[in-house]
């Protein structure tokens, strides 16, 4: 007989608020027992298939802990379905009005399946006003403007593949390495509003892209991007191995700060990648590797759209416990932690995300609460469309007695009504 949910377990839905459409994806936890069931497995039975705690399976199950990523990209490989078969992203898309931060991205789903199409109807633009508009969308990637940056991309995309075709071969690895850049912001615009399979296709792109360049930083950034799409999907000693690719290739470059500032962006994202692994050794050691390599002016320089920094490498300290479900340590670490205002948003904002995640795995609900209304002032498009950020919001709701205002209103701003 298939386990059932507890019961006393709410089902909790999705309306449209703010431009989003009236979808109803449930919570991470109820998704699970949908599937689970679908698929005819027990609870234990499940828990032992995915090499999760059973006693965790049913207080996700349930909504009395929230999901972290490493146990959702478990049970997706255990149960042979997507990551966003269970998180249902992407939200708010269907019947999305033309105002929404979703609107732009059927013209950029357009724009990747043309692709490199040399009929394209598209006139020349010169090299040195398209480096303007990636460096525009490079602003908004930083500022976590993910709407803005779907709008541009199209046609900054459209006009660069015109140019491969018009310039002489040997003028045209500046252009491909432009293209690189442009698919990594897709890459990122796209994850971040919950367009996953899009990301995969922009991913690709940017990889193909920049191995026709000749800067082989570059190159590294499109597989530090690739990490992040495997990251996603669970992938993650592939994921590290994508990092291993990278920093090998850092190593043809000369010394330079750009090159600190990368090879510093690719410890972080292994520490990410090993904390999801639960190499608690491993995170520490690519932390302390990173550290190493900051210095004065990274966080204005932005280079490569890395972000890194050291304030940068403070929010992966608070991030990397968090991977490892160990609330108090993020929390204790966070306390001395004080990010300057020129942090950049999109960084920033996370750091927030995953500071409500450490309270509430501490057993503070209000101070996570706090912690994901920081999160909106600071990068509203980035917490508005982050699973992490509905699946926290779900588990407050459903192991609170009674909704307090400012969750009610918080739920509905993300489009999330009990």
């Amino acid at each position: 007989m298939i386990d059932g949910v507890k019961s006393g377990c709410m089902e909790d839905t999705v309306e449209g608020r703010n431009g989003m459409s009236d979808e109803r994806p449930t919570r991470i936890g109820t998704r699970i027992a949908e599937l689970r069931k679908i698929h005819g497995a027990t609870q234990r039975g499940l828990s032992l298939r995915a090499n999760v705690s059973y006693s965790l399976l049913r207080k996700v199950e349930c909504g009395e802990r929230p999901a972290s990523h490493s146990f959702v990209a478990a049970i997706a490989r255990a149960l042979s379905v997507n990551v966003t078969d269970i998180t249902e992203q992407p939200y708010g898309v269907r019947n999305a009005s033309p105002a929404s931060e979703q609107a732009g991205v059927p013209a950029l789903r357009q724009a990747l399946v043309e692709g490199d199409d040399p009929e394209l109807d598209t006139p020349t633009r010169g090299i040195d006003d398209l480096r303007e508009a990636v460096s525009q969308i490079k602003e908004w990637d930083r500022r976590t403007k993910h709407a803005e940056a779907v709008r541009a991309l199209p046609d900054v995309l459209r006009h660069l593949h015109r140019a491969s075709h018009d310039l002489p071969v040997t003028q045209r690895p500046p252009i491909h390495e432009l293209l690189a850049a442009a698919y990594s912001y897709a890459v990122i615009s796209l994850y971040r509003l919950g367009h996953l399979d899009l990301a995969h296709l922009a991913d690709e792109r940017a990889r193909t892209a920049a191995t026709r360049g000749d800067d082989p930083l570059r190159t590294a950034v499109a597989e530090w991007h690739h990490a992040l799409i495997l990251l996603f999907d669970g992938s993650y000693p592939a994921g590290l191995r994508a990092i291993d690719r990278a920093s090998a290739l850092t190593d043809l470059t000369p010394s330079q700060p750009a090159t600190r500032a990368v090879r510093g962006a690719l410890h972080l994202r292994a520490a990410i990648l090993a904390a999801r692994t639960s190499n608690t050794d491993l995170a520490e050691s690519h932390l302390t590797e990173a550290d190493a390599l900051t210095a004065p002016g990274q966080e204005q320089a932005n280079f490569y759209g890395t972000k890194f920094s050291a304030p940068n490498v403070d929010i992966h300290r608070v991030a990397v416990p968090v991977e490892l479900s160990d609330g108090t340590t993020a929390i204790s670490r966070a306390a001395s932690i004080h990010l300057p205002a020129t942090t950049a948003p999109s960084r920033s904002g996370h750091y927030w995300i995953d500071l409500s995640r450490g309270w509430l795995l501490h057993g503070d609900r209000r101070r996570a609460l706090e912690a994901l209304h920081q999160a909106r002032r600071i990068a509203p498009q980035l917490t508005r469309y982050h699973p992490q950020v509905h699946d926290t919001v779900h588990t407050l709701a459903a192991n609170d007695a009674r909704s307090t205002d400012s969750l009610a209103h918080f739920a509905a701003w993300c489009g999330i009504h009990r």
